[in-house]
């Protein structure tokens, strides 16, 4: 609470000291592009190991007029032996280039697979970049990230439904591929700003590869542990980024600084993601390395401390002010191994509606992987506490998830089936803003396979009374085990109709699927609390789940289900004059109940049995 309060206090006063700030053009220090030829020679500064910047030497080739309307490019080529070995990598975007010691611009662009690395290189204009810092050097703090893809178009459920895909199409009209995609080596391209990371787990990768490629991100692999140096240089030349995570696992982003002024600077060249007046951490950097390459040359660096707040992101540069940053959602994760150790790790992410959900999942993934074997049978125990920060609209902050997870596959593959869901869900409902408070795993893992499926039902008679018990006995069948009996009862409703029912036992996972056949409306929330109550409405894998249903169809209205009203009532409430606030449902579900086992559970088998009130 106290961090919260001061970070309010001082993006309050970060505020009123810089809406109306902007960097100023001058021209001692500048050079506008009209004074810029082909033929001048310059010096370029960037870091390409450690924190040290270093000068190159470049020579300008020609200028590209309206290479974007409006946006001018120069064109340069690197002539000196170290920009050589390396050409303009990935990451260097926003280095600073000088001529006669003005400003003229920020290394920005190039073109692929040059015969000799990629020594020809794209230039900013600084007159572009400065005048991004006019649109004003506030956080925007309403802020919550780019919703890049329709959550709601193309599954019919505003995004709620775990059994289609949430990036149904990765070739959809909602996704514009990279120029990387097309590999059109005859047209320039934006560097790419790498995103090294600790650790990248592939299925979650797979997942979020629409993502990554939307916004022209390029993962790399980095060390966990960050860099040996903690604390970089704040000046033009050095690294800058946004740490998207941070602790034991770490996702970072980075680019050049181009210039600063007073605690003002930019940097880039081109827009992060374009998302105009952002909130978002700044940090500086450490270079391991360069990468060098025909194709793409790429800087791996790891984030040293945070610097400050990221105001803009705009087409020609991104600009931020130097001092305190937003704050970081806390994720815990303690897991206990196959050896009976208990570890505790942690991490923080940034706060954005795409970026939050896919930095907490690949997060916890990487950490699950590196602490236990990545494929092996085993049973992995989750329990997932998510909770949201308290708001006059929501009735529930707190969504807890208990499930079990056994595989000969990924270990990491059990976290991503608890926390990708909901995390997405939330991030993205169409209702309201709702923001993360914290993230809290607990996890055991063990080196057994314990799954098992439903292989038969057995009932002691057919017919049965209101409120009479039914004696059930399921047969499971374990992975590599012998066939396992439970003997379960469950009792008919008092106010049962006479007639046929179905007793059915089946898995948590069927169980979901089943109820958004039988009743789609009941998955089709109206509100953010409606939205909660269904993610909460989470069965453990464990459990058998047993449902007594009725071919009798009831009636949705406004996301609440109605089962028991006469026909009449339902014409009546279901009007033929208006459509989408209610519904039939196909089926009454009569009463559900649950029993434990040791195994996870899949598979359902249904029989039907007949309700009269004369039974003997």
């Amino acid at each position: 609470m106290k961090k919260a309060f001061l970070f309010i206090f001082a993006t309050f006063c970060l505020t009123v000291c810089y809406a109306h700030a902007q960097i100023k053009w001058d021209a001692a220090k500048f050079m506008p592009l009209s004074e810029v030829k082909p033929g001048m020679k310059g010096k370029g500064y960037t870091v390409f190991s450690g924190t040290t910047v270093e000068e190159f030497d470049f020579e300008v080739v020609s200028v590209y007029y309206d290479r974007f309307p409006g946006l001018h490019i120069v064109w340069a080529k690197g002539v000196s032996d170290n920009f050589k070995k390396t050409g303009s990598a990935g990451g260097m975007s926003g280095s600073p280039m000088y001529i006669n010691g003005r400003l003229i611009g920020a290394l920005s662009r190039s073109y692929r697979n040059q015969r000799e690395h990629a020594n020809l290189f794209g230039i900013t204009p600084i007159e572009f970049m400065v005048k991004v810092t006019e649109f004003g050097m506030a956080p925007n703090l309403s802020y919550q990230g780019t919703q890049p893809f329709d959550f709601g178009t193309e599954t019919g459920t505003a995004g709620v439904s775990p059994t289609a895909p949430l990036f149904p199409n990765y070739n959809s009209r909602y996704i514009q591929q990279p120029l990387d995609d097309f590999q059109m080596d005859d047209l320039s391209e934006r560097l790419p700003l790498p995103v090294a990371m600790s650790g990248v787990n592939s299925d979650a990768m797979r997942f979020y590869k629409p993502l990554f490629d939307k916004f022209n991100l390029m993962p790399l692999e980095s060390p966990g542990g960050g860099s040996p140096v903690k604390k970089s240089p704040i000046k033009q030349g050095q690294i800058i980024g946004v740490p998207y995570a941070r602790g034991d696992y770490t996702a970072f982003r980075s680019g050049t600084i181009t210039y600063i002024e007073g605690n003002q600077l930019i940097a880039y060249g081109h827009s992060r993601d374009g998302e105009g007046n952002v909130n978002l951490p700044i940090s500086g950097g450490y270079a391991h390395f360069i990468i060098p390459s025909i194709s793409r040359s790429l800087r791996v660096s790891s984030a040293t401390q945070l610097i400050g707040t990221l105001v803009q992101d705009r087409q020609a540069a991104i600009a931020g002010i130097i001092g305190g940053h937003p704050p970081y959602i806390p994720v815990t994760l303690s897991m206990e191994t196959v050896d009976g150790e208990l570890h505790h790790k942690s991490y923080e992410v940034i706060r954005h509606r795409s970026f939050t959900p896919a930095y907490i999942e690949i997060g916890a993934e990487s950490l699950v992987e590196a602490l236990a074997f990545s494929s092996a049978d085993h049973t992995l125990s989750i329990d997932a506490t998510i909770t949201l920060k308290a708001q006059p609209e929501l009735l529930s902050p707190e969504l807890t998830y208990k499930s079990v997870y056994t595989s000969g596959g990924s270990t990491g593959g059990g976290i991503t089936r608890v926390l990708r869901y909901p995390l997405l869900q939330l991030s993205n409902n169409p209702y309201t803003q709702v923001e993360f408070e914290k993230i809290a795993l607990n996890l055991k893992l063990e080196d057994k396979r314990r799954s098992a499926w439903i292989e038969r039902l057995q009932v002691d008679k057919l017919r049965y009374r209101p409120g009479e018990t039914v004696n059930l006995m399921i047969t499971l069948r374990p992975y590599l085990e012998h066939l396992k009996t439970e003997n379960i009862k469950i009792t008919i409703p008092d106010d049962a109709p006479d007639g046929l029912i179905t007793l059915s036992a089946m898995s948590a996972t069927t169980y979901p699927q089943r109820q958004r056949s039988r009743a789609p409306l009941n998955f089709r929330p109206k509100n953010i609390n409606q939205l909660v109550k269904l993610l909460q409405q989470h069965e453990t894998n464990t459990h058998i789940i047993l449902e007594l249903s009725l071919t009798q169809p009831g009636l949705t209205v406004q996301g609440e289900e109605f089962s028991d009203l006469p026909i009449s009532v339902m014409s009546v409430m279901n009007s033929a004059k208006q459509v989408g606030e209610s519904g039939y449902t196909f089926g009454t579900a009569l009463h559900r109940d649950t029993h434990a086992t040791n195994y996870v559970i899949y598979g359902i088998r249904s029989l039907e049995l007949v309700v009269d009130r004369n039974a003997q």
